[in-house]
């Protein structure tokens, strides 16, 4: 396995710069996540960290060595695309065999090679079949055991489950956090798919427009993100925003929300928890995001929680919980609460704030304040 190290890394097409400024590292062994929407950069990052795309302008490093010219097939990385990527007239052994054949490894160790990774994967019994007789998860297992089998220094996923349906992408996340555990490899996956980044990464890379916004474990980028996109961006339901003032009721500092209750707004004062760094910004516009965890029914309210009453427009059971949409500073939010206090479209519920996981964002840059 390795290390690899990303150093203020671009990648321009004629005028447009598709990648700027990229700087991250990984441990041996550590699984990174590249997340973000369509168009973002991250499966061209990938692709430069394969070398399938030349570097514009920085450094790429495999175990401190810089490999910005070193050619794809000679940086052993192994690659698991969205599409597979099998050769439909070979069996599935064959497949998994064909870049050790084409290195000059021996039949009998090929032979061995091939069996050690369709036991991991569980996948023996479809040996001698050709892709065609498999289903969409049996030739992504397939796929990850063409990779699997050169024991590489790092493997790189490109939206892997991508054209897969929901129930199969959820049984494939299992298998590739159990292979990464299995083989504690260096492992980087790109997907738009944040439930996929969260249950995988050690660490998440969020990009946008070419530029990663944040770098995190799945909590710090859940709990603590850099910016209003990132905040926005991971979570589902997405973060509630608010667009408020920031306020000095005495001794604290807090926002002035307005709930609808009966169709008229109901201000309440929700007190921000002391050692924010948005003193600065009292009397100025600043977004306050609050996840539906945060707003919930107020029997489960801590003493220090606030709690306020409002109308609930839309009930939108899922099972495990209830989302209840309120109104909340004129604009529709989302609070989860338990199925057992669940109401009717147009009732009023009290709700309690947990103000203490609030994020605070600067209204003009969009940057985090606290939370």
């Amino acid at each position: 396995m390795a290390t690899l190290s990303i150093e203020n890394a671009g990648k321009s097409f004629g005028d447009t710069d598709v990648l700027k400024d990229i700087s991250l590292s990984m441990d041996d062994g550590e699984f990174l996540v590249l997340l973000g929407a369509s168009g973002c950069g991250k499966s061209t990052l990938l692709n430069m960290i394969a070398g399938l795309e030349k570097v514009s302008h920085g450094t790429i490093r495999v175990d401190g060595e810089v490999v910005n010219d070193v050619h794809p097939k000679d940086r052993d990385m192994a690659m698991v695309f969205q599409s597979y990527a099998l050769y439909p007239n070979m069996s599935v052994e064959k497949n998994i065999a064909f870049g050790l054949e084409m290195r000059g490894v021996g039949r009998a160790e090929r032979k061995a090679a091939v069996e050690e990774v369709a036991r991991l994967l569980q996948i023996e019994h479809l040996l001698d079949r050709k892709p065609a007789q498999l289903s969409g998860g049996q030739r992504q297992r397939v796929a990850m055991g063409r990779a699997l089998v050169r024991r590489p220094k790092i493997f790189l996923f490109d939206e892997p489950l991508s054209n897969l349906d929901a129930q199969l992408r959820v049984e494939m996340r299992t298998e590739i956090k159990r292979l990464h555990q299995t083989l504690k490899a260096t492992m980087v996956y790109v997907t738009h798919d944040q439930i996929e980044a969260m249950t995988l990464a050690d660490r998440i890379a969020v990009l946008k427009d070419g530029r990663i916004q944040q770098i995190g474990t799945p909590s710090e980028i859940y709990n603590t993100p850099a910016n209003v996109y990132v905040a926005g961006f991971v979570g589902s339901p997405a973060m509630n925003f608010f667009e408020v003032t920031l306020e000095r009721d005495g001794d604290q500092i807090g926002v002035m929300l307005p709930a609808k209750l009966k169709g008229v707004d109901t201000p309440y004062f929700l007190p921000l928890p002391a050692g924010g760094q948005y003193h600065s910004h009292i009397g100025q516009p600043v977004v306050l995001g609050l996840r539906p965890e945060m707003i919930s029914q107020a029997t489960t309210a801590a003493p220090e929680d606030p709690v306020i009453t409002c109308d609930v427009d839309v009930v939108e059971p899922t099972g495990a919980d209830t989302l209840c949409v309120i109104r909340l500073a004129g604009r529709g939010a989302k609070a989860r609460v338990s199925p057992a206090f669940a109401c009717e479209p147009g009732d009023s519920m009290e709700f309690a704030l947990d103000m203490s996981r609030a994020c605070v964002f600067d209204a003009e840059t969009g940057m985090r304040l606290y939370g």
